[in-house]
């Protein structure tokens, strides 16, 4: 089971000089053809904390989690049905990274056709609309194996309120080989792109 990786905001200290590197990283996105794969799928119960059919977004409450927010995809039928309180077996996907890349401008014109297209799941019938991608941008503070702190640039997570710029975000734990490799070759003062998949749920069974 993956864990679920939540955004800390801390405040930047001091203003302290960053060494700027030049190291070329290498993209995590999976070709031309963006595709959710079904190793990230996860499999959860949970209680409904609140609603936002407006946006088809979902808060849940997991005991280990905490609080979560997600998207429903259009795969969830059952979404007007559901009601807070609820308690919902969940199918459903982290965060992905796509892009972990130095800032340059053929990356973000990468990274701007990326969130135009969106991404698909891998082998799930049914689906008619693209699983969305958020994308951050920003200079690195530090790497903690692979996960990466940016001082925010530009971007946010969707349905959440945009972090201020300048503010230090811990993003989400890469999680693909490629995004593993190129997390190995960040050092702080890089500037990067990060594209991301949207949490996104694909079935909310309602329990009870």
């Amino acid at each position: 089971m993956l864990q679920m990786n939540r955004r800390l905001t801390l405040k930047l200290l001091g203003g302290a000089a960053l060494t700027a590197t030049t190291l070329p990283l290498p993209l995590a996105a999976q070709g031309q053809d963006l595709v959710v794969p079904n190793t990230y799928q996860n499999f959860k119960r949970g209680t409904i904390h609140s609603l936002h059919p407006e946006r088809r977004i979902f808060n849940i409450i997991w005991e280990d989690l905490g609080r979560v927010k997600m998207r429903a995809a259009d795969l969830v039928t059952n979404y007007p049905q559901l009601k807070v309180g609820n308690i919902v077996d969940t199918h459903w996907y982290d965060y992905l990274d796509f892009m972990v890349a130095k800032k340059t401008p053929q990356n973000d014109a990468q990274a701007k056709a990326m969130l135009a297209k969106g991404a698909r799941l891998q082998g799930i019938p049914g689906a008619q609309e693209p699983i969305r991608l958020w994308r951050m941008d920003g200079m690195v503070t530090k790497v903690d194996g692979a996960t990466i702190f940016l001082i925010n640039a530009s971007g946010g997570k969707p349905e959440e309120p945009a972090p201020d710029s300048g503010e230090v975000i811990q993003m989400p734990v890469v999680q693909t080989a490629a995004g593993q490799a190129a997390a190995k070759t960040v050092q702080p003062g890089d500037q990067l792109i990060t594209v991301w998949s949207q949490q996104t749920a694909i079935k909310a069974t309602i329990i009870r």
